[in-house]
């Protein structure tokens, strides 16, 4: 294991258990996650071995620092490496909510879901290859009735790589989510747009796994386009709760401006839909779907299933495309833990080895505190 990565955790975590020793006092909680995956491939092309894989270790802490301010801090060090993901001071500003520092752009219901809470072991490939995540900016959100609003102007991503001589990436993003009187029932509707300008920052790349990552091969590739000046991305999504029963989509498009070579544009999209055998309800707030709390001590059971596709390919660009189906059963034991099982079939054309049809059973343990 390499040194910095030992010293760093250390670190980390001596910090930690002294925060959490003075917690009351300050008004710090601790908080962290723990996401282990197990996987068994039924290769086609490429050769995929069954692996293992701490796909999440998070430590962090959040709380008060006054009467007005809050905090998060979070990292994550997971495999060997240490990334950032929320750090941010928040605070209430004109009947809306105020955040400084890292946290995810305001696109795709599915990006935004808690990994602790999502339906399947991984988000739909049209979601990780298109939605920006962590950036570092300023994010205002602000509610009313049925209708929210988030906002956000960001740069990079902390640990992206600082150039002096180099302009840093602008972008500027927002999400309008509408849910209108259903009764018992919820309905939820959103749009949203991030528009970046690359600065001198002119490579990008955009790849994928077959929505299961133990092996950690993409077979989706667009390799490095190394002329981008600009991207323009824009999603909209759905979902209705009727009781247990839930089913979401969305699609979310991403046009790629070049200097040198044409335009390219990369889409995709997923539906899904699940079923809690138990009886329990997802959770939603603040545009977003939470987790499930069980009713009794015998947890809840959940069934789902999900079709996804995306796209890679456009013009001269042949990064390939890959359609996903996915079936999931969910045991939910308590509030913050869960197990997850995962049957994947893709189906990958003009892929980085050419068509495939791989599938894959993958298998996770998390909690969460």
């Amino acid at each position: 294991m390499n040194t910095n990565f030992k010293i760093s955790a250390v670190a980390a975590a001596v910090a930690l258990l002294t925060i959490a020793d003075f917690a009351e006092a300050k008004s710090v909680d601790v908080r962290g996650r723990m996401h282990l995956d197990t996987a068994a491939y039924d290769s086609d092309v490429t050769e995929l071995g069954s692996s293992t894989a701490v796909r999440r270790t998070r430590l962090g802490m959040n709380g008060k620092l006054d009467d007005t301010w809050s905090f998060q801090i979070e990292y994550d060090f997971a495999e060997n490496g240490t990334s950032a993901n929320d750090v941010y001071v928040r605070r209430s500003l004109a009947n809306g909510t105020l955040t400084i520092g890292q946290v995810k752009v305001p696109m795709g219901l599915n990006e935004l879901t808690s990994s602790n809470a999502i339906t399947f072991m991984e988000r739909a490939s049209s979601s990780n290859v298109t939605a920006d995540s962590r950036r570092i900016g300023v994010h205002y959100a602000r509610s009313a009735d049925n209708v929210l609003f988030q906002s956000m102007l960001y740069t990079r991503g902390i640990g992206s790589g600082r150039v002096s001589s180099a302009d840093a990436p602008m972008g500027v993003a927002g999400r309008l989510v509408f849910t209108p009187d259903a009764g018992d029932n919820l309905l939820h509707l959103g749009v949203s747009v991030a528009a970046e300008d690359r600065g001198d920052y002119n490579s990008l790349r955009f790849r994928d796994r077959p929505e299961v990552r133990p092996a950690d091969i993409r077979l989706i590739d667009t390799g490095n386009l190394t002329d981008v000046d600009s991207t323009f991305k824009y999603g909209l999504e759905a979902a209705y709760q009727a009781g247990s029963f839930s089913v979401e989509a969305e699609y979310l498009s991403n046009n790629v401006r070049r200097s040198e070579e044409s335009n390219v544009t990369f889409d995709g999209f997923h539906v899904q839909m699940s079923y809690i055998l138990t009886g329990e309800k997802r959770g939603y707030r603040g545009g977003n779907f939470r987790g499930v709390t069980p009713k009794g001590d015998g947890g809840a059971w959940e069934v789902a299933a999900r079709y996804s596709e995306v796209s890679l390919s456009d013009g001269s660009v042949m990064g390939g495309e890959q359609n996903n189906i996915t079936l999931g059963l969910n045991y939910y034991a308590s509030s913050n833990v869960r197990f997850m099982a995962n049957l994947i079939f893709a189906d990958i054309k003009d892929g980085v080895n050419g068509s495939e049809k791989p599938k894959a059973l993958a298998l996770r343990a998390q909690f969460a505190f």
